[in-house]
């Protein structure tokens, strides 16, 4: 054996080899380090999510100059509430209910200025609303209805329309134990109720003024006049919040959302973009790195032609001669795969330390798709390099 590779080796040049081997190389790195940095990020979008508390997403159709005019309408049909409810990504769907009669608030207080306003009512679920409350329930006898409005309400008066007005900031408790009225207004001129309302809570999570299901539900029948619209707002439950196809969905179909919502869907679609970029990138360099891997490894084969042919009439089966380059090849692709773990490994812990001065936690250690991807891609490089070599060496031994 040694004595082939003394004949079939010599005088030949190995700085092509070299080429293809640095080339290699790189594109290993490259394609191996972006997969360990999607893994790491991905990782940390989904460690700062608490995945049994799934994702609310309120979404709604854009609003166009046709609905303005009247033209078409904004609510969601039943065979769309039926298609979102049918996406990978949606765990549970809940239509909006809103008022179908006049609402009104007043007071009458001593010790506050009284005040008057028409307002609406929507109303969802109970399992989709983030404020839990025992007073969040309807009793006729009772005739009081618990409320709940946005968070958002209450910051807006207390930071910015108290400040400009003069007037004093309100906390919590004392808006909660604010008494006031609602009227509903019937359709007959007259023909209204007026009901106690109570401030049972503030939600994160809905930005509208919500009311028990059951009893909008009882108040559209008893008092509704106004006609029947289809919902104008839907709830989406989904455990997946980065899951691209998301915004993806909801930018073909014209929906709207409250963007904040979806940093990290948006976060995942660039990484898959940068993945790819990073893998079409790698993918040519290592291709072009596998062409001239075969062309080198042809030429060295093309310049011992007669060598391998006296070879051959002197008994030795093709096999037998070919064995020298795929050793050589087996090498080359043994140091590569050894040389761009290590170069990998070393930037993974480059990352981890960096991470850690932002506070993120990102592992020091390869992901075990990386050894997976790794060994995949010198299997099928050497196969088909072996290949080739075989094939041309059998046909100069013919």
């Amino acid at each position: 054996m040694r004595l082939l590779y003394q004949i079939l080796w010599k005088d030949h040049s190995r700085a092509h080899l070299l080429g293809a081997f640095l080339g290699t190389l790189a594109g290993f790195v490259l394609l191996l380090a972006g997969i360990q940095f999607y893994m790491d990020i991905k990782g940390i979008l989904s460690d700062n999510r608490d995945l049994l508390d799934p994702e609310y997403i309120v979404i709604n159709k854009k609003v166009n100059i046709g609905q303005t005019l009247g033209l078409s309408r904004v609510g969601f049909k039943p065979d769309e509430i039926e298609e979102i409810r049918g996406q990978p990504f949606a765990d549970q769907v809940a239509p909006f209910i809103s008022n179908e009669f006049p609402v009104s608030a007043y007071t009458e207080n001593e010790r506050f200025p009284d005040f008057f306003t028409d307002l609406f009512f929507e109303a969802i679920p109970d399992e989709f609303i983030d404020v839990k409350s025992e007073e969040w329930q309807w009793d006729l006898e009772k005739g009081t209805i618990p409320v709940i409005i946005p968070q958002d309400y209450l910051n807006l008066y207390n930071f910015g329309f108290a400040p400009s007005q003069g007037l004093p900031q309100i906390p919590k408790g004392i808006i909660s134990m604010v008494n006031f009225k609602l009227r509903l207004q019937g359709q007959v001129r007259g023909n209204y109720d007026d009901y106690q309302g109570r401030i049972v809570g503030f939600s994160n999570r809905v930005n509208s003024i919500m009311v028990p299901l059951d009893f909008l539900e009882w108040a559209n029948q008893k008092y509704g006049y106004f006609k029947k619209s289809d919902p104008a707002q839907l709830i989406l439950v989904s455990k997946n919040p980065t899951d691209p196809s998301i915004i993806r969905f909801l930018e073909e179909r014209g929906y709207d959302t409250i963007r904040e919502k979806l940093k990290s869907s948006r976060m995942n679609i660039i990484l898959k973009f940068i993945l790819s970029f990073l893998v079409i990138v790698a993918a040519i360099i290592i291709g072009l790195a596998f062409l001239v891997f075969l062309l080198s490894l042809q030429l060295m084969i093309s310049r011992s032609s007669e060598k391998i042919r006296r070879l051959n009439k002197l008994g030795f089966h093709y096999r037998e001669i070919s064995r020298p380059y795929i050793l050589l090849l087996l090498l080359l692709m043994a140091g590569i795969t050894a040389l761009s773990l290590l170069f990998t490994s070393l930037l993974a812990g480059q990352l981890h330390h960096r991470a850690e001065t932002w506070s993120m936690d990102v592992s020091s250690s390869l992901h075990g798709i990386i050894y997976g991807t790794a060994l995949g891609l010198i299997l099928l490089i050497s196969i088909a390099n072996i290949g080739a070599i075989l094939i041309s060496t059998k046909k100069l031994c013919k």
